[in-house]
């Protein structure tokens, strides 16, 4: 298992996202700086052995169906896109990624890798661009319309100032005559 944990810890110093490796009893058993600084300082001295669903509620997880059980149980990579997830201690709720993978140390023991991208930010941005789009959109049909009618308006004119012109071009020839 040590030989299992070191090659993660290896693999894991160039990541930038947080991981976390569980136990199939879903304890965190091993963690990288980022994922430690999703918490506060008295919470991140206690991470080590807490179970990651008491720390890490993600939406997918639901009483006893974690993630990283259900990731080891299946024996399959799993990944889940701008899920909701509560981190303990905190009031709101962060959009995250999540992906998770069974690895089997060389004991036979199995563990889950989990990593976890938070990108609150970026789904927030996302969000408000996709509603300034759908407001830009409207008001360009609105504007469209607009000028819709106000050439119709237009055309309209156009035609009265002719009809105008022709009857006091005929008035005119009357005068004359």
């Amino acid at each position: 298992m040590e030989s299992l944990l070191a090659q993660i810890r290896a693999i894991g110093a160039v990541a930038v996202d947080p991981w976390v490796v569980v136990d199939a009893n879903a304890n965190l058993i091993e963690y990288n700086a980022h994922f430690r600084a999703l918490f506060s300082r008295q919470q991140a001295r206690n991470l080590q052995g807490r179970p990651c669903c008491n720390l890490l509620k993600l939406s997918v997880c639901d009483g006893d169906q974690c993630l990283a059980k259900q990731c080891l149980a299946e024996g399959q990579p799993v990944r889940y896109d701008e899920i909701p997830a509560a981190f303990d201690g905190e009031a709101g709720v962060r959009q995250v990624i999540v992906s998770a993978t069974p690895l089997r140390a060389e004991d036979g023991t199995e563990i889950c890798f989990m990593l976890v991208r938070d990108v609150s930010d970026a789904a927030t941005v996302q969000r408000k661009y996709k509603s300034m789009l759908e407001q830009e959109t409207k008001e360009k049909e609105r504007l469209r319309e607009e000028i819709r009618r106000k050439t119709k308006e237009l055309m309209d004119t156009n035609t009265e100032l002719n009809r105008t012109q022709k009857e006091l071009m005929r008035f005119k020839k009357g005068l004359l005559a």
